[in-house]
């Protein structure tokens, strides 16, 4: 189970593929990265339970307030282990991405435009993000659409932006306004940026980068992607919609991997 702000799983599942048999000269048990997450979630939860049942008040008046508190503080507190040193920009491609290209800190996120809890994570936790460590993020985008009829047409918009340079106009407005997403506007939102809106309908109807976002819902796939949001920080996977306090960790941890004092940063 994916920890939460409200303690559900925040990531929206893709169609499972078929299991592969098994054969008797492959190893009984094998730990992945991703599981590691799992085993290192379950263990916040546990110190979650005994911290509840120490601290239940008999008056009643553990609110669901103070229950979010004391699970963000113990995330705060976890300690989610070291990852193995890993090739940061790994996972890059040729994606749209916010900060410096040789930035200490490279985090992919696997999103779709049409996922609910991906604009949660917009909202509540890389907009902070970036606010507090952009100077030392590069923050990439990647397209994972699979949760509804507008996932690659939204995703397709965005690449079509980019193309002229307005994919984070675009990526920002639609998160914001997920409601409207539809072809009246993109094509809305093409005017408002100033894009050459017949170029920018053409490289729609076309499906012009229709290869591209497939070709990163595959590499997603690769790397234990199962839904969405999925991110990776400097290689680590992080499932699903996490609270801000999970990323700053992490982030603090590298920066510290790195040489560099995020002393002072909240």
């Amino acid at each position: 189970m994916t920890v939460t702000e409200d303690t559900r799983a925040e990531d929206t599942p893709a169609t499972p593929e078929p299991a592969a048999p098994s054969r008797k000269d492959e190893p009984l048990l094998t730990i992945s990265g991703g599981m590691l997450n799992y085993l290192a979630v379950a263990i916040t939860f546990l110190v979650v339970g005994v911290l509840l049942g120490m601290n239940l008040p008999r008056s009643g008046d553990l609110t669901e307030a103070r229950v979010e508190q004391i699970i963000r503080n113990v995330l705060a507190d976890t300690d989610f282990g070291s990852p193995q040193v890993v090739d940061r920009f790994e996972l890059v491609d040729d994606d749209p991405y916010i900060g410096a290209e040789d930035a200490p800190i490279v985090i992919v996120e696997f999103s779709d435009f049409e996922c609910p809890y991906c604009g949660r994570h917009y909202q509540r936790t890389l907009e902070p993000l970036l606010e507090n460590y952009g100077q030392y993020i590069r923050y990439v985008y990647r397209d994972f659409a699979i949760i509804g009829p507008e996932s690659r047409p939204s995703a397709l918009a965005a690449e079509c932006a980019h193309e002229q340079g307005k994919f984070w106009e675009f990526h920002n407005a639609m998160f914001t306004a997920q409601d409207s997403l539809g072809r009246a506007f993109y094509l809305q939102l093409a005017a408002d940026n100033d894009l050459d809106v017949a170029a920018f309908t053409a490289c729609l109807d076309e499906e012009r980068y229709g290869s591209e976002i497939t070709n990163d819902m595959i590499d997603g796939q690769l790397n234990d992607v199962q839904g969405t949001p999925g991110f990776f920080i400097n290689g680590q996977f992080i499932r699903g919609a996490q609270p801000y306090e999970v990323f700053e960790r992490v982030v603090k941890r590298e920066l510290q991997r790195a040489g560099i004092d995020p002393a002072g940063q909240s």
